[in-house]
């Protein structure tokens, strides 16, 4: 039987939580999920429900309780540290031994070990979700109606990326978020290793439209595919394209509708880089996907913006309708007019049911850039560097889109950004890219 690693933290942890030397298995659980986030209910579930997830462990029910409370990865952090050097030692010892690690957990990085554990439990418990639901999309030939599910492919998604923090842009008056991630392991040079292996998963995906049977031949199309359209002079940077998809399917559970890539093979093409449905049950938004790859990052913020200022919905005179932004002939194209109906049916029963108001969806790479010296340190100094400062970048990047967004009047919009470090941004996303589907 595998180790119970929630049910190790939570005893690892339970010296943080104790009143007068005891606690219980219940409240030790509790403990860890009001740290964990900003406002936990603990009338969430009941004390037998509370025992059980610490024998049994995270589950998908738990996530989404935890993400509609605000994870508050900060929040976390803190708490971890309120240990005394004594419990870190013994903390740190316990962990080592219990979860059977190949190195030791030292003090400084201990609050680190335990995020990044915590965070990694979640991501594990939501991917399970995912695989139990997941279903075989049916072919274009398929008389069955077409599921509206994810496409990504996003198992490996916690082993590539490390969240540093999310936080919200108050100028933005409808839902928002805005990560910032890095690279794991968190270390300069950055290893673009696994990176490379989450695109090359997720190419077919991307390149090809929803409702086809991914086979080695589309594979082999979509990489034909990808070439032409790198060539054409359509997309900046292939790679943040790619990205704007991975992260919004994973991130936000908002749903590829299509992406400018898929309709080259069409000769069509749309001034966003792809448009999302995301649902919360309730209403709908249509999210235009944009990103920039650029070794500056105030560069890469003014480029981003100065492309959504293109979009021909920026560039009425007059408001443009989510409805009207979407090309059904597009999707007629791809998959038949049966099918394509299918799809926004299944997503929008009716018109009132979208938000009038098209959302946005931005990826922005850049060059890592820190006046410390990372070399003269040890490993976990040179990991809280990084964090350090790429949460010094997301404050940057909040400000200046903040100001962007009030200048352009796009404060009725939802933003979904994600932030990404490269050693050298410009340089290395291409020759990812290059690597993968060749020149």
């Amino acid at each position: 039987m595998g180790i119970n690693r929630f049910q190790v933290l939570v005893d690892a942890l339970r010296p943080l939580g104790e009143i007068d030397g005891s606690i219980s298995n219940e409240d030790a659980v509790i403990a860890i999920f009001e740290n964990y986030t900003k406002n936990w209910n603990e009338n969430n579930y009941q004390n037998s429900n509370y025992k059980k997830l610490y024998y049994q462990g995270i589950n998908p029910s738990v996530v989404q309780k935890l993400k509609s409370s605000t994870i508050d990865e900060d929040k976390f952090k803190q708490f971890v540290d309120t240990a005394s050097d004594d419990q870190k030692y013994s903390i740190s010892n316990y962990l080592f031994e219990e979860l059977k690690l190949n190195e030791e957990i030292s003090p400084e990085g201990l609050s680190y070990f335990c995020v990044n554990l915590m965070s990694e439990l979640v991501e594990e418990a939501r991917n399970k979700k995912r695989r139990k639901r997941k279903q075989k999309i049916p072919t274009k030939k398929s008389e069955d109606k077409l599921p509206f599910v994810k496409t990504v492919s996003d198992e490996m998604f916690s082993s590539v990326f490390h969240q540093v923090k999310v936080s919200e842009m108050d100028v933005v008056k409808n839902k928002n978020s805005i990560h910032a991630f890095v690279l794991k392991p968190e270390l300069l040079p950055f290893s673009y290793k696994n990176l490379r292996e989450l695109a090359m998963s997720n190419i077919t995906n991307y390149a090809i439209a929803r409702g086809v049977e991914k086979t080695d031949i589309t594979g082999l199309k979509a990489g034909q595919l990808l070439r032409r359209y790198a060539k054409s002079g359509i997309p900046s940077n292939l790679l943040g394209e790619l990205l704007t998809y991975i992260f919004l399917e994973h991130e936000e559970n908002a749903l590829k509708l299509y992406t400018r890539a898929e309709i080259s093979a069409i000769d069509r093409t749309i001034d966003s880089e792809g448009m999302y449905l995301k649902s919360d049950g309730e209403r709908v938004q249509l999210i235009l996907g944009a990103s920039q790859l650029n070794n500056n990052l105030q560069e890469a913020v003014d480029n981003v913006v100065e492309k959504l200022s293109k979009f021909r919905n920026n560039q009425a005179d007059e408001m443009m309708l989510a409805t009207d932004i979407v090309d059904m002939t597009i999707l007629n194209a791809q998959l038949g007019e049966a099918e394509s109906q299918a799809i926004i049916q299944t997503m929008i029963p009716n018109e009132s049911g979208l938000e009038e108001v098209a959302s946005y969806g931005l990826f922005i790479g850049y060059q890592f850039k820190t006046e410390q010296d990372l070399d003269n340190c040890t490993r976990d100094e040179a990991k809280k560097i990084c964090r350090q400062t790429v949460n010094n970048d997301l404050q940057q990047a909040i400000s200046q889109l903040g100001r962007a967004i009030q200048q352009h009047h796009w404060q009725k919009s939802s933003f979904y950004v994600y932030l990404l470090p490269f050693t050298s941004a410009e340089e290395d996303s291409h020759k990812i890219m290059n690597d993968l589907i060749g020149g």
